[in-house]
């Protein structure tokens, strides 16, 4: 069973780092409306191509996005945003932190390799 390394609480859900995968959680009635069957993600690192990562501001909020290999830029324009997780500007340290975590993990996967 994997192990937590990382866990990062946002407005729409929960990014939790495990040491093979990234899970991104969103509990509640209303998510599940919203995201349907995508309200509980898993995403395998050796998956993820890139972390996208905007930090909030004073007028708009923060996002990250975990983007799966071989998903086009257009195609992501399209998708139902269930890979992105949003944040307030007094947690842009906290999943920076946690981006800067993810990187270094799958770096270490790469190694072992």
């Amino acid at each position: 069973m994997a192990k937590i390394i990382a866990k990062a609480k946002g407005m729409n859900g929960v990014l939790i780092l495990m040491s093979d995968r990234v899970v991104i959680d969103r509990p509640g009635i209303l998510n599940f409306f919203k995201y349907g069957s995508g309200a509980k993600r898993e995403i395998p690192l050796n998956a993820i191509s890139e972390v996208v990562f905007q930090p909030a501001t004073m007028f708009s909020m923060g996002t990250i996005e975990l983007v799966r290999s071989g998903r086009a830029s257009d195609d992501r324009k399209l998708q139902n945003k269930a890979s992105v997780l949003k944040f307030k500007k007094i947690q842009n340290q906290q999943f920076e932190n946690m981006k800067e975590k993810i990187f270094e993990v799958m770096n270490q996967q790469q190694q072992r390799k």
